[in-house]
């Protein structure tokens, strides 16, 4: 941390003001190659790597009653299970991961920061999520009861990738706008994680995934969001003390 101390000042204009500014400090080279190896990675997982049919015995376990339960409650009738597979898609992409590039245009921060934690937020998200789908090869809710025909996807359904990347985007999103709008920072975070809900509830109701790919995928994507966040702040703070003629200017950055 870097102090500079400013001239001596009489006491009658002893007066210290305190202008605390958020921004976030500008990405070096190396954030921007390790974003791209990251998402290069993320991309392999998603579309190169189909891994191993599992077994009969686990690809005909059924699942247990607490997921028998919600899906009975939750999903949609046949005809419209499709519908809501298509809502969830038009909130992912068009919403959380299309938003990505216009967040920073309603926040005061630095726009090439923000849209590069959430990129890697994504991609750090995806090889997760993609890891955890090729090792657990849980069968489809749709694949299961044979509602619908997932083709490769037919064993990727614990945890749940659209509820993860909704609330890994949504939680990062959430803390850098409240960062910019303090006093709306609880119709912000409301609105992320209703949304992100939102998300998961399609995914079970199109048959897609049960409860539980639902709750897990919520809890890890909220986890990486904040875990990211948490480390980009560490990375770009700093905080300094610098005289402003007739009074002291406190700037904190991260």
């Amino acid at each position: 941390m870097n102090t500079t101390y400013g001239p001596k000042i009489s006491p009658p204009i002893l007066s210290i003001v305190f202008l605390f500014s958020f921004s976030n400090a500008q990405p070096k080279k190396k954030d921007y190659y390790r974003t791209a190896a990251e998402v290069g990675a993320f991309l392999f997982m998603e579309y190169g790597y189909q891994g191993k049919t599992p077994s009969l015995e686990v690809a005909n376990k059924a699942p247990h009653s607490f997921d028998q339960y919600f899906r009975n409650k939750l999903r949609w009738d046949l005809d419209a299970i499709d519908n809501a597979k298509t809502a969830s898609d038009i909130l992912l992409y068009g919403l959380f991961l299309g938003g990505i590039p216009f967040t920073p245009l309603i926040s005061d921060g630095d726009y090439k920061t923000m849209v590069l934690a959430n990129v890697e937020i994504m991609a750090i998200n995806g090889l997760v999520t993609d890891f955890v789908k090729h090792t657990a090869k849980r069968k489809r809710p749709s694949s299961y009861y044979q509602t619908r025909d997932e083709g490769d996807d037919t064993y990727k359904s614990f945890f749940s990738g659209h509820t993860s990347q909704a609330f890994s985007i949504g939680t990062s999103t959430a803390i850098m706008l409240s960062r910019s709008h303090p006093d709306k920072k609880y119709l912000i975070w409301g609105s992320a994680i209703t949304l992100a809900a939102t998300t998961g509830y399609f995914r079970i109701a199109a048959d897609k995934h049960y409860m539980t790919d639902v709750l897990s995928g919520a809890l890890a994507g909220s986890i990486i969001g904040f875990w990211v966040q948490k480390k980009h702040a560490k990375t770009y703070f700093s905080i300094g003390v610098e005289p402003a003629h007739t009074h002291y200017q406190v700037t904190w950055y991260f």
